[in-house]
């Protein structure tokens, strides 16, 4: 048994957040009485709502069952070694994004010091200390910028 996330999302807007418990060799959720109970308050005026679940960096479809059971398939173990990298690259979650985001506002920011390290340093100005001193700060800029689309929540 694992805690998980699971949120639903009804037509009129109304999302509910809440724990669940996660039975992983079948793929059962047992939902809190609390969000039972509220579920069926608001089932009374609402259509059914769509249910999902976060589990490992995934986003899946809960299903509903019979008797009030809600179940879910749960995906295989991710790919080994480097590819698991490079799928947390390709398919970042949401809070990867954002420490992506992050990291990248820390390169522009020591983008931008080097710039004006590199100008108060160098003796004389010419034709190439003005083209680094402006292609880092125009680096800087553009980390920035991904940096920036990258922190915008969902």
């Amino acid at each position: 048994m694992k805690l998980a996330t699971v949120k639903v999302e009804y037509t009129c807007g109304l999302t509910l957040t809440d724990r669940v418990t996660l039975n992983v060799s079948t793929g059962e959720l047992h939902l809190p009485p609390r969000l039972t109970e509220v579920m069926a308050a608001v089932g009374k005026s609402e259509c059914s709502p769509e249910v999902s679940l976060e589990y490992r960096g995934h986003v899946l479809a809960v299903h509903a069952g019979a008797a009030g059971s809600y179940d879910v398939t749960l995906p295989k173990n991710g790919p080994p070694g480097i590819r698991r990298v490079f799928n947390s690259i390709l398919f970042p979650t949401k809070d990867q994004r954002q420490q992506n985001g992050r990291l990248l506002h820390t390169f522009c920011a020591g983008s931008i010091v080097g710039a004006v390290g590199y100008a108060h340093a160098s003796g004389n100005w010419d034709i190439p200390t003005v083209v680094n001193t402006a292609s880092l700060a125009c680096l800087g800029v553009i980390l920035w910028y991904v940096g920036f689309q990258l922190m915008k929540g969902d």
